[in-house]
């Protein structure tokens, strides 16, 4: 009977034996591809010494430079269960959570024991969604769900299409959390199977100052981003000539403004859209192609908007099943997965797939039954006030509504007064249904560390 995980032992050997790259370079220095494959073999070798077989779980929480690198591919090429997990988790708490035989974290390795636990061979990642619009769940990814976006984005984001430096290798700025499955598969695992030097920031991103010295530094070819990022980035001169000069890189995780989405017309950058569930590849832009809150087209599953509005997905990057208190929750193969977000078709000829109106979950009923659909009704407030960026409705008593916008330049804010009595005349909502209207420059405005509206804290604040 074959090895569940055979095809990482495949590519794993033949991207790194022998081999110069991919490079991964950090805060220690350069690891050629050939030094990584001797580092994942003596981890494997450890595994084994341990007693730790395919379909054992383990808990890998260490920051993302080569010790966490051959580790993880160490458990891949073994078959293990690889549950990845912030370097500050309680680790202690997640052994007992997945009944994982080994945590290798910054105390180092410890084996654990939970009795008789049934092995999961044919899941290979355990990976958390976000948890930006609710509690993070642990997500099972199997090898065909990583391999099925690893092969079907990989063509598309052909990095070996890059302007060449010197190595012949592309050169990938790597900014994003590795144990987030954007950052680990749409990032990272493409530009390692395409051969790339990978240089890993230390800061992860938070410092744009470092971000442009990186790339000057190592001529930086490809990076990929959450909006945030790229908006920081965009507000300096250097980081604008640095997006400009990309030849490529992916901007997920969150909706673009339409202010940002201008300026990202004048670079090679390109919107991808996914969830941990869809491992995580559902649709991708083409390069420099923008619009507000535009997701891109299909790549790699089908897709579809159901009756209510909601984006669905199916394809064999759909995720095998979830991990709870009870263990492994599998689920049925060639099914539509609903990802829980409002989207319409993009009527740019430009821009075709699908354009972002919100999430299902933000939609509520007043307490007289009222439905709001509040992402459908923030799009028509950002389309309709003049120069409004953000828009957010939500209840405070359950019985009206609250409306906030946020405008970019403040000679274009109106009153509170003069807000409301537009926003009358634009949404179906009557005088009695509608509580507090409330201007605000965007600089005020809360977002979440990807650069969505950080909800919870604009509700808060009120």
């Amino acid at each position: 009977m074959p090895n569940h995980h055979s095809l990482w032992q495949e590519r794993l050997r033949k991207r790194l034996f022998e081999q110069p790259y991919p490079l991964w370079v950090d805060s220690e220095g350069v690891l050629p591809a050939a030094s990584l494959w001797f580092l994942m073999r003596e981890c494997v070798q450890l595994l084994r010494d341990e007693g730790v077989h395919a379909g054992d779980r383990v808990v890998l929480a260490l920051p993302p430079h080569r010790d966490f690198l051959a580790w993880m591919l160490a458990a891949l090429w073994q078959g293990c269960t690889l549950a990845l997990a912030p370097p500050t988790s309680n680790s202690e708490a997640l052994a007992r959570f997945f009944s994982a035989k080994m945590v290798i974290n910054r105390d180092g390795v410890k084996k654990y024991s939970f009795g008789e636990t049934t092995p999961t061979p044919d899941v290979c990642l355990l990976l958390a969604t976000s948890g930006t619009t609710s509690a993070p769940r642990w997500i099972a990814l199997s090898e065909r769900n990583i391999f099925s976006v690893v092969d079907s984005h990989l063509p598309v984001l052909n990095l070996n299409d890059a302007h060449r430096n010197s190595h012949n290798a592309a050169r990938v700025l790597s900014l994003l959390p590795l144990h987030h499955a954007f950052g680990l598969v749409i990032d990272f695992f493409i530009a390692f199977f395409a051969g790339a030097e990978i240089v890993r920031d230390a800061e992860g991103g938070r410092d744009v100052e470092q971000i442009i010295r990186l790339a000057q530094e190592h001529e930086i070819t490809h990076c990929s981003f959450v909006p945030l990022q790229v908006k920081r980035l965009a507000a300096l001169p250097e980081g604008r000539d640095f997006l400009r000069g990309l030849q490529g890189g992916v901007i997920g995780g969150a909706p673009v403004n339409n202010e940002l989405a201008t300026f990202l017309r004048s670079t090679r950058l390109r919107v991808g859209y996914g969830q941990t569930e869809a491992s995580p590849g559902i649709t991708l832009g083409e390069p420099g192609v923008w619009q507000e809150h535009y997701l891109g087209k299909a790549l790699g599953c089908e897709t579809r908007i159901n009756a209510d509005g909601v984006l669905e997905f199916r394809g064999e990057n759909a995720h095998a099943g979830l991990w709870t208190e009870r263990g492994l929750v599998r689920c049925a193969e060639g099914r539509w997965v609903a990802t829980g977000d409002y989207v319409q078709a993009s009527n740019d000829a430009a821009s075709e797939g699908y354009i972002f109106i919100g999430r299902a979950d933000d939609a509520f009923k007043l307490a007289n039954g009222r439905f709001i659909p509040a992402p459908e009704w923030e799009m028509m407030l950002r389309s309709h006030g003049e120069g409004c960026s953000e828009a957010m409705i939500f209840s405070l008593d359950g019985e009206r509504c609250t409306i906030c916008l946020a405008f970019q330049h403040e000679h274009q804010m109106p009153t509170d007064e003069q807000a409301r009595t537009s926003i009358l005349h634009c949404l179906p909502i009557s005088e009695e249904l509608l509580d507090r209207v409330h201007c605000i420059s965007t600089a005020q405005w809360l977002y979440t560390p990807k650069g969505s509206t950080n909800r919870w804290a604009v509700k808060e604040s009120f």
